[in-house]
């Protein structure tokens, strides 16, 4: 039953003791998340040509710069689930990979602590032309880019 009592905010209540270490922590965390969380992912804004038979170097980072070596790198076609190249626990995972791009990938990751890596697609075939996903993951956030493959030669 309301007794239509306001709670004391005087000097030593409860309220007034907690209510300010409350809006400190939940200050804190948002700082936290933003500072942690916030990264864009990048790759050219051309197409990148290739010839058909020989290799594509599909360049990919991350702004600002921070390392990658302990994110998940995804590339993907249109489908997340499709994999062209996984790179996930420091590591390359090829179990998920397509049979199309089996032993034809390379994740380039002498950069990766600038959160700089690109994929190299080797013996490149006509069904390679088109768009590809470059997708970064870490323990808070996620984002991707979109990048263009042509291929030369038709």
């Amino acid at each position: 039953m309301m007794t239509g009592k306001v709670p004391s905010f005087s000097p030593g209540s409860t309220v007034s003791s907690t209510l300010p270490g409350y809006v400190v922590l939940c200050l804190a965390l948002q700082v936290h998340r933003l500072a942690s969380a916030q990264f864009t992912v990048a790759g050219p804004d051309h197409p990148v040509i290739a010839s058909l038979g020989g290799e594509a170097i599909l360049p990919c980072h991350l702004s600002p710069r921070m390392s990658a070596e302990n994110m998940e790198v995804r590339w993907f076609r249109s489908q997340f689930s499709a994999v062209v190249h996984l790179y996930r626990d420091g590591q390359d995972q090829y179990g998920q990979q397509i049979p199309e791009y089996r032993e034809r990938t390379e994740l380039l990751r002498d950069h990766i602590t600038n959160g700089s890596v690109s994929l190299r697609i080797r013996n490149v075939r006509l069904s390679d032309d088109g768009q590809y996903k470059c997708f970064f993951q870490s323990s808070v956030s996620y984002e991707d880019a979109i990048l263009e493959l042509q291929v030369a030669g038709q």
